[in-house]
C-alpha cells in the first residue's frame, strides 16, 4: 500500500512522536535491519512523495502533538491535502485522553477512545505491542490450567485506596472536568474516578457463591516503582503470576479507557473478563469478541460475578482448554504487530473500495 505523510512538517527533535508506519519508512537504517527490528509488516507500505499517487494519507505525527505543541493548523492542511486528492486519511494519536479530534470523516485509530464518538469514517484501537511473555517468563510454551468447579478470578493492580485519598482524587477529578468544560485543559480526563471504580468491580466478584478470587489490589501504578521496568522486577513478576494462576483476568479502564492488561491476559494464554465502559477493541466490527470471553457492559455490573459463573459453567475441560488456546492466537493473529498491519491492510481497502 502506497502512503503519503507530508515530509515539510518533519523535524528532527519531534521523530519520536511521527506515526510508526511513516517513522519505519522514512529510516535511516538498512532493509534487512528495519526487517528484524521492526518485523515483516514494514514490507506492506511503500512511501510516496506525491500524494496523487498514494493510496492513502496518514497525518505525519500522532493527533497528541499537534495537540500539545499548538500546530492543529498544520494538520487541518494535511487533511486538505487528503481530500484535495480524494484520499483517506488516517490518524493515529497515542496516550491515556481520548484524541476528540475535529474533523469529520477521518479514519482514526487511538488506545483511550470511546466507541460512542460520533463523525468518523472508521474508529478502532490500535493494540499495546509487547514482547511475547511466553518467552519472557514461560519458556516459549503455553501452560494451560484444567477446569475447576470454580472458576479462579484474578485480578493484580491499582485499585486500593483509601477515603481519604478517593476523596482528594475525586475533587481533583472535578476539578479537571471544569477546567476541560471551559477550554482550559487540553485533553479530556475521565469521565469517573479510576481507581475506587476499579474497587467497586472487585467487590462484586468478592464472596460470590461459585466464584474464587485472585486479588492483589494494589495503592499505587506498579506498586510504585516507576524507575526500574525489568521484566523480572518483583513487581511485575507478581503481576504475571497473578495472570497465570488464575483462570480469568479482569480487564478494565485506569486512566484511560483501554485496558493493557487485555492485551497481557490473551498473550499468556488466559480468558480476559472485559469490562466494557463504551471501550473500543481493534477492529472490533470484524472481530466478534462477545462470542470468546465473557463481555460485561458496565450496566450490567451488579451481575457480573453471574455471568462469570454462567460462562464458566457451560465449557467443558476440553472447551475450556480449546479457550485458552483461542485467546493466545486472537493475540497472536490480532494483536501483534504484524497481525495488527495484516488487519490495517485488509480494513484500508475495504473503506478505500
Amino acid at each position: 500500500m502506497r502512503i503519503f505523510s507530508d515530509r515539510s512538517h518533519y523535524i528532527e527533535i519531534f521523530r519520536r512522536q511521527i506515526n510508526t508506519i511513516t517513522r519505519v519508512l522514512w529510516r535511516d537504517r538498512s532493509k534487512e535491519d528495519t526487517l528484524k527490528t521492526f518485523g515483516e509488516w514494514v514490507n506492506t507500505y511503500q512511501f510516496i512523495d506525491d500524494p496523487a499517487q498514494a493510496d492513502i494519507c496518514i497525518l505525519t505525527y500522532y493527533w497528541k502533538h499537534y495537540q500539545e505543541q499548538d500546530l492543529i493548523g498544520q494538520a487541518e492542511s494535511e487533511l486538505s491535502i487528503a481530500q484535495k486528492y480524494h484520499k483517506p486519511l488516517v490518524v493515529f494519536n497515542e496516550g491515556d485522553p481520548p484524541a476528540n479530534v475535529p474533523f469529520t470523516d477521518i479514519i482514526l485509530f487511538e488506545f483511550g477512545g470511546y466507541r460512542s464518538t460520533p463523525g468518523l469514517r472508521y474508529h478502532s484501537s490500535q493494540p499495546s505491542y509487547m514482547t511475547d511473555y511466553l518467552d519472557v517468563y514461560c519458556g516459549g510454551k503455553l501452560k494451560l490450567r484444567p477446569k475447576q468447579d470454580k472458576p479462579m478470578v484474578g485480578f493484580c493492580g491499582q485499585s486500593s485506596t483509601s477515603p481519604i485519598h478517593t476523596a482528594y482524587r475525586k475533587l481533583r477529578l472535578k476539578w479537571q472536568q471544569s477546567q476541560y468544560r471551559q477550554g482550559r485543559l487540553r485533553w479530556e480526563p475521565p469521565p469517573f474516578e479510576t481507581s475506587s471504580f476499579r474497587e467497586r468491580v472487585l467487590k462484586l466478584f468478592e464472596n460470590q457463591p461459585g466464584i474464587q478470587t485472585n486479588f492483589i489490589p494494589r495503592k499505587r501504578y506498579r506498586a510504585g516503582e516507576t524507575q526500574d521496568k525489568s521484566p523480572h522486577h518483583p513487581a511485575k513478576l507478581e503481576f504475571i503470576n497473578n495472570i497465570l494462576n488464575s483462570d480469568y483476568t479482569i480487564c478494565m479502564r485506569g486512566g484511560g479507557n483501554f485496558s493493557v492488561r487485555f492485551y497481557e491476559t490473551l498473550c499468556l494464554g488466559r480468558i480476559p473478563i472485559f469490562i466494557d465502559t463504551d471501550c473500543i477493541l481493534p477492529f472490533q466490527d470484524e472481530i466478534d469478541y462477545k462470542a470468546i470471553f465473557p463481555w460485561i457492559d458496565i450496566k450490567d455490573l451488579p451481575h457480573a460475578a453471574e455471568i462469570v459463573r454462567d460462562f464458566h459453567a457451560k465449557l467443558s475441560n476440553d472447551e475450556f482448554i480449546d479457550l485458552q488456546k483461542a485467546c493466545r492466537d486472537l493475540w497472536v493473529e490480532h494483536m501483534t504487530p504484524n497481525g495488527f498491519h495484516q488487519d490495517f491492510m485488509c480494513k484500508l481497502k475495504s473503506l478505500i473500495e
